[in-house]
């Protein structure tokens, strides 16, 4: 495993931008991962108790854990307790050098310590503030509290998902509200960052969950429109998944309800298209796992998924997986010609980057809460020894 940050200085495509992260979890954090991906020079500043996710298990000696340490590779960690006199200052020093700020906080927490976007933009014109909510910084729900699955509920994501599969309410097995609302801030960030080194002014970004699991489902705008009837209601999503007799796990791209005649001739089962069960889209989309039934049979019949994959592909438009863990991915050819992967400080194992080329990557740098206080902060703000140990001594800069 490489770090994946290859390339010289200056020519990673955010060299030189530097972010005042105040985020936890998976939505904020992710999103300035991102950022320090691309380059940027991203602190990130946690409170007395730190990221709740340190205490993510697996449990862990120290600070660092792996779930904290995907999130938060390659940034810089300092620990400031904003409750301390003199705290809130230290941080409109540090924002006065900085690019961005991005939170995720409550609406109106960070306004309570005079750092605020409408204070911290009139103060820096060119500064970019992002704030992250489930809700929306205003309207009647901005006060609501929102993880992941609320955003899931609330934007009609599990809805869909009951009206096209039939199933019991399940929300995911991963936080797609967190981390589609994490992409969503990323690019509108860097958006804003170009209109302010085109302009000269910066401005506040209201990034909702809620809106940003709106914007990736692609059959909202058909929803909106009236449609669902049987012949459009997401024949393009199905993928059947295939268990064959021997516990082999196989999917297929592309819905055999629709492309049913490709099917049959690639089967070599011209005679099910005479049966009513199969007869229109609508009855092959309600016997679909019956349908399902016949083409585990013949996948059955396969030595291996590269010969299913050829004899499906030859003749359809259709596509072919095998389910695989990370831990199988990893151990791939393919893994290790992309640089899947990079090694932390820890030594844990995390994604290596969002995107390749540019040298776009992580150093794979984490460490404890408050460990970078002294170097960053202090060279930041050009603060001596004396300094920080009067601010230790005071409760604004807090270590693990």
């Amino acid at each position: 495993m490489g770090d994946g940050s290859g390339g010289a200085a200056g020519e990673r495509p955010l060299d030189g931008i530097r972010v005042l992260d105040f985020t936890r979890v998976v939505a904020g954090p992710l999103a300035t991962r991102m950022m320090a991906d691309m380059g940027a020079e991203v602190i990130k500043i946690e409170p007395v108790d730190g990221d709740l996710s340190r205490t993510f298990p697996p449990y862990v000696p120290g600070d660092v854990n792996p779930y904290f340490s995907q999130q938060n590779a390659g940034k810089r960690f300092c620990s400031i307790d904003l409750r301390a006199p003199g705290a809130p200052e230290l941080v409109r020093d540090l924002v006065g050098r900085c690019d961005a700020v991005v939170e995720n906080y409550r609406p109106g927490v960070m306004a309570r310590f005079g750092l605020g976007p409408d204070e911290m933009c009139a103060a820096h014109p060119e500064l970019v503030y992002c704030s992250v909510t489930g809700f929306g910084q205003t309207g009647p729900w901005a006060g609501k509290r929102a993880y992941a699955p609320v955003g899931h509920m609330e934007s009609g994501y599990i809805d869909y998902a009951i009206r096209e599969t039939g199933a019991r309410p399940e929300n995911p097995p991963l936080v797609v509200g967190d981390i589609v609302t994490a992409m969503s801030a990323a690019a509108t960030i860097n958006a804003m960052l170009v209109k302010a080194a085109r302009t000269g002014r910066g401005g506040h970004i209201d990034v909702c969950m809620v809106e940003a699991m709106v914007y990736i489902q692609e059959w909202s705008a058909l929803e909106l429109s009236g449609g669902w009837d049987e012949p459009n209601a997401g024949l393009a999503h199905e993928c059947p998944i295939l268990v064959l007799p021997d516990g082999r796990v196989w999917a297929i791209a592309g819905n055999p309800a629709a492309w049913f005649d490709d099917l049959l001739k690639a089967m070599g089962r011209p005679e099910l298209a005479d049966e009513p069960r199969f007869a229109t889209p609508a009855a092959r989309m309600a016997n679909r796992y019956e349908l399902y039934d016949e083409m585990t049979q013949w996948a059955a019949g396969f030595a291996d998924v590269e010969d299913f994959r050829r004899a499906i592909e030859a003749g359809t438009p259709f596509s072919v997986a095998e389910m695989r863990s990370i831990t199988e991915l990893a151990e791939t050819d393919w893994a290790a010609h992309r640089g899947l992967l990079a090694e932390t400080a820890s030594g844990f194992a995390v994604p290596a980057r969002p995107a390749l080329g540019s040298g776009i990557g992580t150093d794979g740098h984490v460490a404890a809460r408050g460990a970078d206080n002294r170097t960053v902060i202090g060279g930041l703000l050009g603060l001596g020894n004396q300094r920080l140990d009067q601010l230790e001594a005071a409760g604004v800069l807090v270590a693990a």
